[in-house]
């Protein structure tokens, strides 16, 4: 093969990856994944499509590769099929909040619309505070933050009464563009606890 070929064809194939990442229902659904093993059903009510619409982006991201499957009875179940996907998409979500104005104003106006303030671990002064990953359990189970506790969001009104009104409560998700964690934080400031929400994309200082 000539090389002038061998880089043409090269850079298609990898072109073949962005353009399915280009996508931006099966950007979400590959991060939905990528947060532990799912099947169609669950996937479509994340992502909030139809389950045919769900079905065709998954089978293109199996095409490329993105996903793999297994049956389990009757359903399907996907995951990631390599462990480096969740490092592009972490990544991919930092080059975009850096180079992109208007995602990072997106983010921002968000959190400053629904009052949630986001801090960094490193600028906890308080060490003795409660990481809070509020996923599903399945989740939290595929993978977390270390020391973190799991309290899904969806039963914490039933289950804030175990944590200490005394320690700071830094609760996370899915990563920045993850809801849950905004709304547990303002549940639980509400019944007065201290409580912030991790930032999950560290803006690179330039200059």
């Amino acid at each position: 093969m000539h090389h002038v070929d061998f880089k043409e064809n090269s850079y298609r194939l990898i072109a073949n990856i962005a353009k399915a990442l280009g996508n931006a229902h099966r950007l979400e659904l590959l991060e939905l994944v990528s947060n532990g093993p799912k099947n169609v059903e669950e996937l479509a009510k994340e992502a909030r499509l139809s389950f045919a619409n769900t079905s065709q982006h998954l089978q293109i991201l199996k095409q490329l590769n993105l996903v793999k499957t297994k049956r389990v009875f009757t359903s399907i179940i996907y995951s990631v099929a390599d462990t480096s996907i969740p490092l592009l998409l972490k990544y991919l979500h930092k080059t975009a909040y850096n180079q992109s104005l208007e995602l990072k104003h997106t983010i921002l106006d968000f959190r400053k619309q629904t009052g949630i303030t986001s801090v960094e671990i490193n600028d906890i002064s308080d060490t003795n505070y409660i990481l809070l990953d509020v996923r599903s359990e399945s989740e939290f189970n595929f993978g977390h933050k270390k020391g973190a506790i799991n309290i899904p969001y969806a039963i914490i009104d039933k289950s804030m009464n175990t944590l200490d009104k005394d320690k700071l409560i830094v609760a996370y998700c899915r990563g920045e563009l993850c809801t849950f964690a905004d709304k547990v934080v303002k549940h639980l400031q509400e019944a007065g606890f201290n409580a912030v929400r991790l930032k999950e994309i560290i803006m690179t200082k330039t200059g």
